[in-house]
């Protein structure tokens, strides 16, 4: 992380200037932490994908004066080309102070990772001037999202868009645990969930035990995760390991820098799309460490972005895993049409999944 010392530069009153009380805010940020705003920040900069799409959902994207990095569509994104970039895109928590300090934000808004150990180091090169809080914006856990979700509508001012989403999220959460909770922990679908592997496309990743809301976002869809036990959060596994291992289902996160025009938002031929996709899942059925499972022998191999799991999207997530598990049980589901919802209501983008987009692969 920059560990550039810096001349604040701030506004004229070096946010000392007295407010009222009753105008203020304190929020109890992820880390525990009480951090204390002038009021409803109207200047809002934040780093990680995760917190992008949080923002966007509850209204206020217009607020923003930093952002991340890796933030490229303009669907979803009106206008992100003009925000100064704030973080590097490798690294969301290497963060640009000089230009933090340049554009003097309300507040920034962080995500909390399990594994991160550097949020004192941004906190005292940015605070007091500028507040910092931390939220919890990538765990699918309802008590998590309800309670992340209510804070950044109070920060930002949009409490009842806030809200407005949390009845989208918590009816969509409550319909598919329903079924998949009736599920005993024995008769779960095992399944090896292969993460974007960022150093070559044979490079095999996954998460282990210490990756909490990944616990929870296979719990939510009536999965167990062959990898649980591992004493990791997020790396490279051991093929003779895997080797192993019964695995009924393979879900391959797949990453837009390692297979350009396949997923994502900017796809705009489906058919050659999906083609694509059938040769990226076949050659991951062809390689050794996978061919020999129940998973590649049943056809139980699958694809999706990989948005689908790290942001607030991980509730469309949720219900395209689910429903590749449990057809029989989630007639009723459909995650299409809970996408296309949470693109046209919440992140209000003229965007159809009819035309264009590729996000999950086969889906039946």
């Amino acid at each position: 992380m920059t560990t550039t010392i810096l001349l604040l530069n701030v506004n004229e009153d070096n946010g000392k200037k007295e407010v009222p009380a009753e105008n203020q805010i304190t929020i109890t940020d992820a880390y525990g932490r009480e951090v204390t705003l002038k009021g409803p920040a109207k200047r809002v900069a934040y780093s990680h994908h995760s917190v992008s799409d949080s923002i966007r959902i509850i209204g206020a994207w217009e607020q923003v004066v930093g952002r991340d990095a890796n933030v490229d569509d303009g669907h979803l994104f009106p206008g992100y080309e003009e925000i100064p970039v704030i973080s590097q895109a490798m690294n969301a928590m290497d963060l640009n102070y000089e230009e933090i300090v340049k554009i003097h934000p309300d507040v920034v808004i962080l995500p909390k990772f399990d594994w991160y150990t550097g949020s004192d180091d941004i906190i005292q090169m940015l605070e007091p001037d500028i507040p910092v809080i931390f939220l919890n914006t990538l765990d699918p856990d309802p008590e998590v999202v309800n309670d992340t979700i209510q804070k950044l509508g109070i920060i930002t001012g949009n409490e009842e868009r806030a809200e407005e989403y949390l009845d989208f999220y918590n009816s969509v959460y409550s319909n598919i645990t329903s079924k998949t909770s009736l599920v005993s922990p024995d008769d779960q679908p095992r399944i090896f969930f292969r993460a974007v592997g960022k150093t070559s496309p044979e490079q095999i990743t996954t998460y282990g035990k210490d990756m909490n809301w990944f616990k929870n976002f296979t719990s939510a869809a009536g999965a167990k995760n062959v990898a649980e036990d591992l004493p990791i959060s997020y790396g490279d596994v051991d093929r003779e390991w895997l080797l192993e291992l019964d695995i009924d289902y393979i879900v391959v996160k797949c990453w837009k820098e390692r297979y350009p025009g396949v997923f994502g938002y900017s796809v705009t031929n489906r058919e050659e799309a999906i083609k694509n996709a059938e040769d990226i899942r076949e050659n991951i059925m062809k390689q050794d460490v996978f061919s020999n499972t129940d998973a590649v022998k049943n056809k139980n191999v699958y694809l999706f972005d990989s948005s689908m799991d790290a942001t607030q999207r991980n509730i469309i997530g949720i219900a395209y895993l689910a429903k590749w598990l449990y057809p029989d049980e989630l007639t009723d589901l459909d995650p299409e049409a809970i996408h296309q919802e949470y693109i046209t209501r919440f992140m209000e983008a003229d965007y159809s999944l009819e035309d264009s987009g590729l996000f999950a692969y086969p889906f039946r």
